[in-house]
């Protein structure tokens, strides 16, 4: 397999701190919005959300594991009706669910230290 010589490791893992942020932000901005069934939904949320916290720590850029990306980046407003968020909050978890695939594989590559062959 060729090197490819334009892979950036801090811009790739830069990218992906940006990412659990904004997904970070949805998801913290969601869980304080009007909810239908906020006992179900928070549990499941918060649970996510302290993954998403320890991946952005294990992964950070700095030493001390902290990270200089807002949280609160890009959090949309939930000003819809609690069906029209619902629906609003699955297609954005979904498009997380494809993201943290991605993420999964930078990851795996960075790890794997085929980029510095």
């Amino acid at each position: 397999m060729q090197r490819n010589s334009t892979f950036s490791e801090s811009e790739c893992l830069g990218n992906i701190m940006k990412d659990l942020a904004y997904y970070s932000a949805v998801i913290q901005s969601y869980t304080n919005s009007d909810l239908r069934l906020p006992e179900t939904e928070v549990p499941l949320l918060n649970s996510t959300l302290e993954i998403i916290r320890s991946l952005r720590k294990s992964c950070s850029l700095t030493p001390n594991g902290e990270n200089n990306i807002p949280e609160d980046v890009g959090a949309p407003k939930w000003e819809n009706s609690s069906y029209e968020n619902r629906q609003q909050m699955f297609k954005m978890m979904k498009g997380f669910q494809v993201r943290t695939i991605t993420i999964n594989r930078a990851l795996g590559y960075i790890s794997s230290g085929d980029h510095r062959k």
